[in-house]
């Protein structure tokens, strides 16, 4: 059985660096040739769409695997992984979820729906990027894996790469409107999308 978790661990760990390097990669020459058309790829964009979230999904779903072959015995860490990390974990990923609802589904996967700057988007321009790390250090936590949570700073610089790629697009597709959105609203998270989420939940109340 032992033998079984460690090859588990060793292949889910493989898996997810190798596609995690060869997306970075991508999305660098990317930025290096925008004629190359890798991401932004919409569905049209055939053999480009299919790999882009083909490598991406393989980078998330062996981080999942990994975390659970890693997982730590339930006693390692006490009450704190279950208190703060599981929900942590939990919260984070269904805001994810509710980001890209919010989005659109055709914006979501890379079509120009239309210019969304309200909601989560006020807070953030990339909102779900920022709850998807969240709860990859929670799931990290939650199984007590440093490892997980190492993944949790990879799939961050992922992401990093591809807000790079979108921003570049999203000024050819929308000009004025995306510039003063990006004056105004911080890439990820700041001072200022935080001061803008007090203000909605407590306009709420």
């Amino acid at each position: 059985m032992d033998a079984f978790i460690d090859f588990g661990r060793i292949a889910a760990l493989a898996a997810a660096v190798g596609g995690a390097a060869s997306l970075a990669a991508l999305l660098i020459y990317n930025l290096a040739r925008p004629s190359f058309g890798f991401w932004p790829a919409p569905e049209s964009a055939g053999w480009r769409h299919r790999l882009s979230f083909g490598l991406f999904g393989l980078f998330c779903g062996a981080t999942v695997v990994f975390a659970l072959f890693d997982f730590a015995p339930l006693e390692v860490g006490g009450w704190g992984r279950w208190l703060f990390a599981l929900p942590l974990t939990v919260v984070t990923f269904g805001a994810t979820l509710w980001g890209y609802r919010f989005l659109g589904i055709d914006n979501t996967y890379c079509e120009a729906d239309g210019l969304v700057t309200t909601g989560l988007y006020a807070c953030s321009r990339n909102p779900q990027y920022v709850f998807s790390v969240a709860a990859t250090v929670g799931l990290g936590l939650t199984a007590a894996s440093a490892e997980t949570v190492g993944l949790a700073g990879v799939l961050f610089l992922l992401y990093f790469l591809f807000a790079l790629n979108e921003e570049r697009w999203l000024k050819d597709g929308y000009g004025a409107a995306f510039l003063s959105y990006m004056q105004e609203t911080p890439r990820f998270i700041d001072e200022r999308g935080l001061q803008r989420a007090r203000h909605a939940v407590a306009a709420r109340r």
